[in-house]
Formats: C-alpha cells, sequence, structure tokens
C-alpha cells in the first residue's frame, strides 16, 4: 500500500512539473492571456513552485522536487542546450521576458491611440470654430446690408440716415480688416475707411 501511495504521489508530482511546463510554453505563446496570478509566480523559482492553480493540475510542491522530477522529464536539449530544470526555469524567464515586451507594446499603443484621439478632437473643434466664424461673417454682412440699405431709403429722416451712416461708418472703420483675406490685417488696430454708397467723408 505504501508503495502503491509513492507511486501515486510521484505521478501526480509529474503531471504537475508537465502542466507547468505547458503553462509557461502557452504562456510564451500568447503573453496577453496569462492571468495575473500566473504573473505574480513568476518573480522566482519559490513563487512559482507556490502555484495553486488545481483546475490545471498544478499544486504547489517542493523546490527540490520539481527540480529532480524536470531532469527526469526534460532530457532532450533545448536551443540553448539546456536541459531539465535549467531548461523549465529559463522558460520562466522568458515569459517574465514576453510579459515585459507585451505590456510594452501596449503602452506605447495606447499612447498612439491618446495622440490620435487628441489630434481628432482638435481638428473636430477646429472644424466646427471655422464653421462658427463663417456664420458669424454672414450674420455680419447680412446686418450691414441691412443697415446700409436703410441710409440710402427714402422713406428715413435726413439726420437718422446720417447718423446710422456715422455708425455703420465707424464700424467700419474698426471690423473691416477682420474679413479681409490676409490673417495678419486681423491684428492691425488701424482698419481703413471706406466710403459708403451715396456718401462722402
Amino acid at each position: 500500500m505504501a508503495g502503491r501511495g509513492a507511486y501515486k504521489r510521484k505521478a501526480e508530482n509529474l503531471a504537475n512539473v508537465r502542466a507547468r511546463h505547458d503553462l509557461l510554453i502557452e504562456g510564451i505563446r500568447s503573453p496577453a492571456q496569462v492571468a495575473m496570478v500566473v504573473r505574480s509566480s513568476l518573480i522566482g523559482q519559490r513563487a512559482f513552485v507556490a502555484l495553486d492553480l488545481p483546475k490545471l493540475k498544478i499544486k504547489p510542491i517542493a523546490l527540490n522536487t520539481l527540480k529532480s522530477l524536470s531532469n527526469e522529464i526534460f532530457t532532450q536539449p533545448d536551443e540553448e542546450n539546456r536541459t531539465g530544470f535549467s531548461y523549465l526555469d529559463a522558460l520562466r524567464v522568458r515569459l517574465i521576458q514576453e510579459l515585459s515586451k507585451a505590456t510594452l507594446a501596449r503602452t506605447v499603443a495606447a499612447k498612439e491611440d491618446r495622440a490620435t484621439t487628441i489630434t481628432e478632437n482638435l481638428t473636430s473643434r477646429l472644424t466646427a470654430t471655422e464653421a462658427h466664424c463663417i456664420k458669424l461673417q454672414y450674420a455680419y454682412m447680412s446686418l450691414y446690408s441691412a443697415i446700409n440699405g436703410l441710409i440710402k431709403s427714402s422713406d428715413l429722416q435726413p439726420d437718422a440716415q446720417e447718423r446710422l451712416y456715422r455708425v455703420l461708418e465707424n464700424h467700419h472703420t474698426a471690423f473691416s480688416n477682420l474679413f479681409e483675406p490676409k490673417i495678419q490685417n486681423a491684428n492691425d488696430g488701424n482698419g481703413k475707411v471706406s466710403n459708403l454708397h451715396g456718401r462722402e467723408n
């Protein structure tokens, strides 16, 4: 009976070691799928042997047992000519490196996405501002034309026409440069006086 118990324990430990090997291989293939509990276990050998994932047949195991069974199972050298526990532990280290690369890639991608979003938002705001300015210009010119039409109307008294003319002339002197095509003119406070139709300075 004692022999059967020892055989069963060894079989479970062998399955445990193989499951840990498969876990590392899968993690290297798909770093993004590695669970946080596994990531935490990779920081060192003792943390790794303490990993407990019953559904994957991974249970805490003594470090010496992991080493001896790894030496028994992994006898085929890898590309770096490593076997046994050296091979298995190298997989742990490699997975750490792959996780770091994946994290860096996500960070870079996130920064690029944020930069793209900021650019798109600024472009959208600029387009909206330009459209708003065009509407304001249209509204201003409509009002300007309406007042100019009143000045020429024979229905108004001459003194009213004169007062409207002066108001419009002063306004035109102050702000006409805002509607000129050259941007630098918008910063020039010395607007040119334009004679209105039917009037002289």
